[in-house]
């Protein structure tokens, strides 16, 4: 899974071919949004052995699409939040910059 949650919990009694716990995981590609796994606590590394089990059944069409076009619009509003952040941070350093100009102006 490349687009898997970043926290992950340890399965307890679920044990891959390593011979480890395995780790629970969210899925969150557009195939399968939300959706849990288990997998083997090395996965992405070359030692990993790939264990890799759903523990959630497949969702239904309506669900992933419900989904996906949610998690689309959450992205689209935190890069406007970004960008109008950073409009702000100009702004105000545009004041600053205005403010010592005409203080400096008056000074000489």
């Amino acid at each position: 899974m490349e687009n898997s949650s970043d926290s992950s919990q340890i399965v307890e009694g679920v044990i891959c071919y390593c011979g480890q716990f395995t780790t629970l995981k969210t899925s969150w590609t557009e195939a399968n949004p939300g959706r849990r796994f288990r997998g083997c606590k090395f996965y992405g590394r070359q030692d990993a052995c790939n264990f890799f089990s759903w523990l959630d059944p497949p969702a239904h069409p309506r669900y992933k699409s419900v989904i996906n076009g949610l998690l689309r619009k959450k992205s689209v509003a935190d890069k406007k939040e970004v960008v109008v952040g950073w409009k702000f941070r100009f702004y105000k350093i545009g004041f600053w910059l205005l403010t010592c100009f005409v203080v400096i102006r008056i000074i000489f």
